[in-house]
């Protein structure tokens, strides 16, 4: 059973950091192409239709990104490190003692795409 930090230690602080700025990272995903939507359309660059079209699939990407945010904290913090924005940013952010990154042995990233088309990764 793993066991809480405490949010003053450096481990705790250090997977806030993460857990902020991957939120952040994503979030910018979905609404900044919406907020360019929304300011072509503000000028008649894009119809009702295409802004209806693009509320929609950002609404879609953001309960995709609600069930993320939602995950256990062990959970979530293990899924971030396996996406490649992770690795630019534990390069300016090291872990603390006692921090655990994911093997990069394992990353989805490190297989070839062969490996990852077939299913043979693990």
């Amino acid at each position: 059973m793993t066991r809480k930090k405490k949010r003053e230690t450096p481990a705790w602080q250090w997977e806030q950091a993460l857990i902020d700025d991957y939120c952040d990272y994503r979030y910018r995903q979905v609404f900044d192409p919406l907020y360019d939507k929304l300011s072509r359309w503000k000028v008649g660059e894009l119809s009702h239709a295409d802004i209806d079209h693009a509320i929609h699939q950002a609404h879609k990407q953001d309960q995709e990104l609600y069930r993320l945010f939602t995950e256990d904290r062990d959970d979530l913090v293990k899924l971030i490190q396996w996406d490649e924005w992770f690795d630019e940013w534990v390069k300016n952010h090291p872990p603390p003692a006692g921090i655990e990154l994911a093997p990069l042995a394992l990353k989805p990233s490190t297989f070839s795409q062969e490996e990852q088309d077939n299913g043979t990764t693990f």
